[in-house]
């Protein structure tokens, strides 16, 4: 009994500290909770400075790559990145920019990336940028810099040396650098290489620079000191500390000459010293000659484009000139016979009756051919006839297996079909070696290049009311491609991509200023024709071709193909598979508070009309979804885009 109420007394006693104790972790958890919003919110501010600092480094330099249409919406999703040449860690952080060989032009801001805190890895080389070099500041992570073949000049930053303390990889050979060496110490530095500038001065013997060989320096001004096994003369110094170079009274760099022979030597090397307005001189040519090159490539470009496509001007010209050859082989062979009714004899087969069908073999390979470019099908051509026409002629390449039935044939059928979005096939040439299509010459340039072709300053951009013009056209041109073609032509077109899609600017039908956009679908109706091939084609890009392990594609194999184009035309994008799947891009921006981040940066100013544009993605994905039943019909396709623009979404709000 006594136990017992010591025991109370003793819980009676302990119980004030107990309460205590329950305040104290109730206080902690509290503090805890408001100390993670509080890094929340820090986080979510370094997201929006590291964003902004690429955004500035996009807008500072141009690129054949289009950065301006790639890096749009968050850098980051997960681990996973949208944005060329950008990797991110598992914190959706931005840990590396690779940007080698993207014909960036220009200067890097002297600030440049510095609020990406995290980055790991900066690699720009082989490029074209000029100015100083950045100055790297803020970045503590940093351990990899490949600024190499580009035009920096001026000195190399100190803060190389001193701040990026975990620099394992430094890169700047190949550049327009001068002044001397920063003392580097990093004791993890394990790539180091500063050859190919003007860099003078002694080098400073630091363990680190000391673990490098002297072609790590090669090919600079005037470079001395132990590690590069030249003795550093005493002379007069600039204001700087080092040596005045250029001066009469002595040579301020002497290279270790075997015993007994040192004056001989010094001799030598003075006569070969480098004077001051030589170095000058050494800088400006070096500066102009990359221009030199350029221009003379771009002359010999076009000069090589233009030939004559059975000719023998130039062995090196084309690969197109020995045409004339093979078919002259595949006519000896023949009865010799000219028939436009059946194509034998080497003769061309004609679908038109215009004034584009009033030519020959032999004229077609007399007349002037420039190479439009190289695709997957063949070589294409622009031809000026001799009597004034211009057509096309695509080179037909990996068809020899084609027998001669099925290929006229199918020429046949292509050879009827005439819409305003289709172009006209005009004739058609077959033997064994050789196949050649005559298209009409539509004048314009493809979709792809309206698109992505020199993308920033001096670029004209596509504004929105033409891309829905040739939206609305691509599919009306489809859909009487899938209403003319027999169904066992599947799938119709086949091979529908920005590329294949010619755009040509005509009158506006209502007198106005503005000139209409008119699309045409080209180099359809191949499908059949390529049964072991299909992979070269558009639609192999379709989820069920890889799932069917490449079997026969319906129709709605041509809707996916629409609706990636369509993306394309919103986005600004180029559906590159190593970039990810676009379509399930923008199906996740859609379903956040970004979806107008999307849009192509040339038509986001239109703000009246993001409605319209968000409207013409969600058709997109519903032809590019990943189910081909759930994909909608060629027509209703066409039915929805006119909807839009017509102003009126009413069937789209209903799905």
């Amino acid at each position: 009994m006594n136990g017992s109420k010591c025991d109370i007394r003793r819980r009676r006693k302990w119980r004030p500290w107990r309460w205590w104790l329950v305040a104290s972790w109730v206080l902690a958890v509290f503090l805890q909770r408001g100390g993670a919003a509080e890094v929340t919110e820090l986080d979510l501010e370094e997201r929006r400075d590291e964003r902004r600092d690429l955004l500035v480094l996009r807008d500072t330099l141009r690129s054949a790559l289009d950065l301006h249409s790639n890096w749009t919406g968050p850098p980051c999703h997960g681990e996973r990145s949208r944005w060329r040449g950008v990797s991110c860690d598992g914190d959706g952080r931005v840990v590396r920019v690779a940007l080698d060989g993207a014909q960036l032009t220009g200067t890097l801001p002297r600030g440049a990336l510095r609020a990406v805190s995290r980055l790991e890895a900066l690699s720009l080389r082989g490029n074209a940028l000029h100015g100083a070099l950045p100055g790297l500041d803020g970045l503590p992570r940093l351990r990899a810099v490949d600024l190499s073949s580009n035009r920096f000049s001026g000195p190399i930053p100190r803060q190389y040396a001193t701040s990026l303390r975990d620099l394992a990889r430094l890169e700047l050979q190949d550049n327009l650098l001068s002044g001397t060496l920063p003392a580097f110490e990093q004791h993890g530095l394990v790539v180091f290489n500063v050859s190919y500038n003007f860099l003078q001065g002694e080098v400073p013997g630091t363990a680190a620079l000391r673990r490098f060989p002297a072609s790590a320096f090669d090919h600079n001004l005037r470079l001395c000191g132990e590690v590069v096994n030249a003795e550093c003369l005493e002379g007069p110094t600039t204001s700087s500390g080092a040596p005045a170079y250029g001066s009469s009274g002595s040579s301020p760099v002497v290279v270790r000459p075997p015993a007994g022979d040192g004056g001989r030597a010094a001799r030598k090397h003075a006569r070969f010293r480098l004077a001051a307005w030589s170095v000058v001189a050494i800088a400006l040519i070096a500066a102009l000659v990359p221009f030199a090159a350029v221009f003379i490539f771009l002359h010999h470009r076009k000069k090589s484009q233009e030939v004559r496509l059975g000719g023998r001007a130039s062995a090196a010209v084309t690969a197109a000139e020995d045409i004339k050859d093979k078919v002259e082989v595949e006519q000896g062979r023949g009865s010799g016979s000219r028939s436009t009714e059946s194509g034998k004899g080497g003769e061309l087969q004609f679908f038109r009756e215009d004034g584009q069908a009033s030519f020959d073999l032999d004229e077609l390979f007399r007349s002037t051919a420039e190479m439009l470019g190289k695709g997957r099908l063949g070589i294409t051509y622009r031809v000026t006839l001799q009597a004034g026409p211009v057509v096309v002629v695509k080179r037909l390449r990996n068809m020899s297996h084609v027998p001669r039935r099925d290929f006229t044939h199918t020429m046949q059928l292509l050879g009827k079909l005439r819409h305003e979005n289709v172009v006209d096939l005009v004739a058609c040439f077959y033997s064994k070696e050789e196949k050649l299509v005559v298209y009409e010459h539509v004048p314009g340039c493809s979709l792809f290049q309206l698109l992505h072709g020199n993308r920033g300053e001096g670029r004209t951009p596509l504004p929105w009311p033409a891309r829905l013009s040739i939206a609305q056209g691509m599919a009306r041109g489809l859909a009487y491609l899938h209403k003319s073609m027999p169904y066992f032509h599947r799938p119709p077109h086949g091979n529908l991509k920005s590329s294949n899609v010619l755009v040509f600017f005509s009158a506006a039908a209502n007198g106005g200023q503005q000139k209409q956009a008119v699309p045409k679908l080209t180099d359809h109706g191949f499908h059949p024709l390529l049964p072991h091939h299909a992979h070269r084609l558009a639609a192999a890009k379709c989820p069920e071709f890889a799932r069917r392990g490449g079997r026969r594609l319906s129709s709605r194999a041509d809707v996916y193909c629409l609706g990636l184009v369509l993306l394309e035309l919103v986005t600004g994008k180029v559906p590159v598979e190593e970039d990810g799947d676009l379509a399930e891009w923008a199906r996740l921006a859609l379903s956040h508070e970004w979806s107008t981040d999307i849009l192509d940066v040339e038509i986001v100013g239109d703000r009246g009309r993001h409605g319209d544009m968000l409207r013409l993605t969600e058709v997109a994905l519903l032809c590019a979804a990943v189910d081909p039943d759930r994909r909608p019909k060629v027509q209703d396709a066409v039915r929805m885009i006119d909807e839009i623009a017509d102003g009126d979404g009413s069937e789209l709000d209903r799905r």
